[in-house]
């Protein structure tokens, strides 16, 4: 029994990992423009697709499907970053939902049109079983989580050392006094949500060995896997998504064990009520952003 209960939270912290990936992204984005991006899992399935294609129809091998993947789906975000996203610094928060839903109906439309609507085989990825303390993992779900810490300890140091890192978090607190000081505001809001777009592309191609089969539809759950989680982690705290993430992928690990796997999917916005209850602003404090 407590075997199993502790394999179920190796499990949940190996989903979490892929949560965390794609919601730091968002979070972000949020700090930045303090706009939900509700096309962010789009991204995660174009970079799935992307890699899915490399390996299919080009006959690539796995390592250079990601590369592949993660640069397809920059290049599509720096169009949309271009067009849509620079236009919605100071605009309504009304104005960002409907232009990144509008940008998710047309992604997932342009997929399945292009790749059609039925389920797909990836077959690439690391699917032999490794044993790690004990447990049997498979190699492609030790490599999420390994990933997954570099990102952060990466983004840590980015947001903390560099120009660029230093002026996203300028901008996540005062966009009019950046204005005043001489930061490009623009820029600063095209690089984030070039990099945001880019982690969601890494997860999902990391993911999609784990998943095995790739659809144009796929974007759609992992966004609203992902809401729950930043604000949960307090909104535009990075620290705090990764924390939320981890909690919500055992939750979910430990729910579909023990209650039903049905229930599953559930389990994000019920952690979120549940929150929201005893901490209104979330795990972390919104003001700690990055």
């Amino acid at each position: 029994m407590f075997s199993t209960v502790i394999e179920q939270i190796v499990n949940g912290i190996v989903t979490g990992s892929v949560y965390a990936i794609v919601a730091v992204g968002m979070t972000m984005i949020f700090g930045v423009l303090r706009a939900i991006n509700f096309a962010h899992g789009e991204y995660y399935m174009l970079g799935t697709f992307g890699a899915w294609f490399a390996v299919d129809y080009l006959g690539l091998s796995y390592e250079a499907s990601i590369i592949v993947g993660v640069l397809s789906t920059i290049i599509v975000a720096y169009v949309v970053g271009r067009l849509v996203m620079q236009r919605m610094v100071g605009a309504p928060a009304e104005a960002g939902v409907l232009a990144t839903l509008g940008i998710a109906l047309v992604l997932q439309n342009t997929v399945i049109l292009v790749f059609g609507g039925g389920y797909k085989f990836f077959s690439g990825g690391y699917i032999e079983p490794l044993s790690v303390l004990g447990f049997s993992l498979a190699a492609q779900r030790i490599l999420i989580l390994v990933v997954c810490l570099l990102v952060f300890i990466g983004l840590e140091l980015m947001v903390t050392y560099s120009r660029m890192g230093k002026s996203m978090r300028a901008v996540s607190q005062n966009v009019e006094c950046c204005e005043v000081v001489g930061i490009d505001v623009p820029k600063v809001v095209l690089h984030t949500f070039i990099l945001g777009a880019a982690l969601a592309a890494l997860s999902g191609v990391l993911t999609a060995p784990v998943n095995v089969s790739v659809y144009g539809g796929m974007g759609e759950l992992i966004t609203f896997k992902t809401l729950p989680i930043i604000i949960m982690g307090g909104l535009g705290n990075v620290r705090g998504t990764f924390f939320a993430a981890m909690i919500l992928g055992i939750a979910e690990s430990l729910v579909a064990t023990y209650v039903g796997l049905q229930f599953r999917d559930t389990v994000g916005f019920a952690t979120l009520i549940l929150m929201l209850m005893w901490r209104p602003y979330g795990l972390f404090s919104t003001q700690a952003r990055f």
